[in-house]
């Protein structure tokens, strides 16, 4: 267990833990985030938020090649943002894999945090083989004298929010869903690495990003976004007007000229402006991504 973002001028014993892996942290999960925070102000303790590193199905079904919304950077940014105090990050692993439920509360939340009250999400479960359900959470915190808040579900019209779900609709281009399930723009993280200068060329010159093996890469196509309070316009796809294969993701931002390689980035997507599109020459490609600046 590692804490990356300690309270500041607050004690662990008796801290509210708010409890899950929040891949993404959506509307749903943001619910039990808010209500952590909510009953820590209220009794004066520390809020945490405390979540797995690696993802726990990365562990248990490797063969998934689960793709994520959030690195672990974009999620602790998002937590604290919502005004958690503290950062907790479990290494998921084989050993604890094979945690009982009893054991893995006793380990982490009560030896190591002293916790008071423990909340989490409708459909939280732990433990061996998820073996522990909220009805045996709650049971253990009475054990161990913590109580037990689950929040309910957050639902979108007819959708109940959830990060599987938002994982399809980025993967399907369907953006505008996705972020509206979200509750945030869509961040991508990444070092600013050596591109083959296609951008520069053509007058729009990009930062060339090298992301987590992990990440999930939202569908080719045209993005509008931010990174650093700047606008920019984020291609995500290969270059099929130059023959080039690869997808990767390149950003733009107008008027600015400083190098950025060796930097690393967080850049927001907020829109998707367009599908990849294949040109039949230089000028028409010019002339489109004069368009899409035009539309960040």
């Amino acid at each position: 267990m590692k804490i990356i973002r300690h309270p500041k001028r607050k004690k662990l014993k008796g801290c509210v833990v708010a409890l899950g892996t929040f891949d993404g942290v959506h509307l749903g999960h943001q619910k039990v985030l808010k209500q952590a925070v909510k009953l820590a102000k209220k009794t004066k303790v520390a809020s945490l938020a405390i979540t797995f590193d690696p993802h726990p199905q990365q562990v248990v079904v490797p063969s998934r090649g689960l793709r994520l919304l959030t690195t672990l950077a974009e999620r602790e940014a998002l937590f604290c943002s919502l005004g958690i105090d503290g950062v907790v990050v479990v290494r998921f692993s084989k050993e604890m894999q094979n945690l009982s439920a009893e054991e893995f509360v006793e380990r982490y939340l009560v030896k190591k945090l002293g916790v008071s009250r423990v909340v989490v999400g409708y459909d939280y479960a732990f433990g061996k083989k998820r073996s522990g359900s909220l009805v045996q959470l709650k049971r253990i915190g009475k054990k161990f004298g913590f109580k037990v808040v689950v929040v309910p579900p957050v639902h979108r019209g007819a959708l109940m929010i959830k990060s599987g779900l938002i994982r399809e609709l980025v993967s399907k281009g369907q953006f505008k869903q996705a972020i509206s399930l979200l509750g945030h723009s869509f961040q991508i993280t990444g070092k600013v690495v050596k591109g083959k200068g296609i951008g520069k060329t053509l007058g729009f010159p990009t930062a060339n990003l090298e992301t987590d093996q992990y990440k999930l890469i939202p569908a080719q196509g045209v993005y509008a976004g931010s990174v650093n309070k700047r606008k920019c316009a984020v291609n995500i796809g290969a270059s099929p007007t130059f023959g080039i294969n690869k997808t990767t993701v390149e950003v733009h931002i107008p008027n600015f000229h400083q190098n950025l390689r060796g930097q690393e980035l967080m850049v927001s997507l907020t829109r998707r402006l367009r599908d990849e599109q294949q040109f039949s020459d230089v000028e028409k490609l010019k002339a489109q991504i004069k368009k899409d600046i035009s539309k960040i």
